[in-house]
């Protein structure tokens, strides 16, 4: 009796370790994918864009308590990708209150090198450093790779400026593949907008 009993209680403790393994913690960590930054090897060679419902930001100074309202169409192409980082070439361009829906492209682009990196988590860090002067100011936008509106958004953050702050948050959006991508704020197309960069003496 007393070793059917015992056999009972192992055969009690086995079944009780087995449906703690399968259902625990660790057996959801166990099943999990391991995240790898070849995830994001997807992003070379695209164009982002700032869509027209994000496109509101603003301008505020040390010296004033006015806050001023801009529209910012920001746009850049990622070159290059490897390991968790991508590269590539980025213009902006800002709109006043008083400025029509739509503008030509400034015949004097603000032009900078973008230089990024991101997770395995998708968290962003990006840089932006201007092009025509190696000692010009350096911008520095935060964010995170999100699903939104049924794609891949880059939702980005940021402040430009010293004296002049400029801060505005996007969900920057892919342009399609091989395809003309309109811009809501610029009369030209994503690729022609950034593309005056690479031209520009």
């Amino acid at each position: 009796m007393r070793n059917d009993v015992r056999l009972g209680l192992v055969r009690f403790l086995v079944c009780a370790a087995a449906v703690m393994l399968l259902t625990g913690p660790a057996a959801a960590e166990w099943g999990k994918p391991k995240p790898s930054t070849e995830d994001w090897s997807w992003l070379e060679g695209t164009v982002w864009y700032v869509p027209t419902y994000n496109l509101p930001a603003i301008m505020t100074s040390p010296d004033t308590e006015a806050v001023i309202p801009l529209r910012d169409q920001t746009v850049y192409t990622i070159d290059g990708y490897a390991n968790g980082y991508y590269w590539g070439i980025a213009r902006a361009q800002f709109l006043g209150p008083d400025d029509p829906r739509k503008v030509p492209p400034d015949s004097d682009p603000a032009c900078n090198r973008m230089a990024a990196s991101v997770t395995p988590e998708g968290t962003l860090n990006v840089s932006f450093a201007p092009m025509e002067s190696s000692s010009g100011e350096r911008i520095t936008g935060v964010g995170t790779m999100r699903r939104h509106r049924g794609s891949w958004a880059m939702e980005l953050q940021m402040t430009t400026g010293d004296t002049v702050q400029v801060t505005h948050w996007a969900y920057m959006r892919a342009c399609p593949k091989n395809r003309p991508c309109k811009l809501p704020a610029i009369s030209a197309t994503a690729q022609e907008f950034v593309e005056a960069c690479r031209t520009s003496p």
